[in-house]
């Protein structure tokens, strides 16, 4: 009797082992390592073993487990087919997929990396800096009017608009056929403003909700555009988009800097009072509403603060020395809290 029980006992751990030795496996190949769409550059040298790229990949927080990719990588014989270059690989991507995807890299392709909050013109400096092309072959293939025509969510985009593109092109991490240039590099962008800006989100901004009235999608994005220039955080990135919907319910300025900044086509420095008395649609201290177009191209986060901003009823905000974001309801406290950071009202 004894033995029988001995020898279930065996069974039984073996069974449990064999089990979580099975979820262990699945979970390292089949399970990303974040959620999350996160782009992260990794680049393989010629002649490099596979377990330096698995050393590599969970360095790089693309894998959980060395051992898993080791063992999956002899099973399949993966690892002489890793091709050697730059591939754009992403921490929501499976073990499976990233191995798949080293399998079959191509070496003409680029990695460009666009940042948020840039106007096209200086979107072009990064292309450029790139090696795709030059900053003028960016520009000019942002001017198709074809690629205008192929996308719904440019429909409430002025047709005289100039730059056309200009708030669309999705700033992010981008794989392009170096054979193919420029045109590529745009047409991924204007498909990934749509995979981020989708048509659930289009449908909400057409809802007007308690913090804000009813949108085009072209509102959004020049809200947007305004506050990925002026605010620094994404925590503060809500309660500054607050603050332009509680000036144009009023009909008050906006008086956003960045946007006088953009008609004269500089990032930096900050507008001289002579510059702050152009008669410019675009100096919105003169100009009550929207400027005519978004004046930079922004991120997600920016447009989610847009399209689902609280409530609020901030009609002030100054950034500080430091970087901090201030918001206020009244101009008393905004002048005694600007004075108290040592600046002028």
């Amino acid at each position: 009797m004894r033995k029988l029980v001995s020898v279930l006992v065996v069974i039984a751990l073996l069974g449990f082992g064999t089990s979580r030795g099975l979820d262990w496996w699945n979970y390292n190949l089949n399970t990303p390592v974040s959620p999350a769409s996160q782009s992260v550059v990794f680049h393989i040298d010629q002649g490099e073993l596979a377990s330096q790229i698995s050393d590599d990949l969970y360095t790089q927080r693309l894998i959980r487990d060395r051992n898993a990719f080791d063992l999956y990588v002899r099973l399949t014989n993966a690892g002489p087919k890793f091709e050697a270059g730059t591939f754009l690989l992403n921490r929501n991507m499976s073990m499976v997929q990233i191995i798949d995807a080293l399998e079959h890299g191509r070496p003409d392709q680029v990695v460009v990396t666009i940042p948020e909050g840039f106007p096209l013109k200086f979107q072009a400096q990064y292309v450029e800096k790139s090696g795709i092309g030059t900053a003028a072959d960016y520009l000019a293939a942002a001017k198709d009017p074809a690629l205008a025509s192929s996308y719904d969510f440019l429909a409430s985009r002025p047709t005289a608009a100039d730059p056309p593109l200009e708030g669309y092109l999705f700033p992010d991490t981008y794989s392009v056929d170096k054979s193919v240039g420029v045109k590529e590099l745009i047409k991924a962008q204007l498909d990934q403003f749509g995979h981020v800006f989708s048509p659930d989100l289009r449908q909400q901004v057409a809802q007007a909700t308690a913090a804000r009235p009813a949108e085009t999608v072209e509102a959004i994005v020049i809200l947007a555009s305004m506050v990925e220039r002026e605010a620094n955080k994404d925590s503060d990135r809500g309660n500054v988009c607050s603050v332009y919907y509680n000036r144009l319910k009023i009909g008050m300025p906006l008086g956003v800097d960045g946007t006088l900044l953009y008609a004269l086509g500089r990032l930096t420095p900050e507008p001289t009072y002579p510059e702050l008395q152009m008669n410019t649609p675009y100096n919105t201290r003169k100009h009550a509403g929207l400027p005519p177009g978004p004046i930079s191209n922004p991120g997600k986060a920016a447009l989610l603060a847009c399209i689902n901003p609280p409530q609020t009823k901030f009609l002030y905000y100054f950034t500080d020395p430091q970087g901090g974001t201030h918001f206020e309801t009244n101009q008393t406290d905004f002048c005694r809290d600007l004075q108290s950071h040592g600046m002028n009202c």
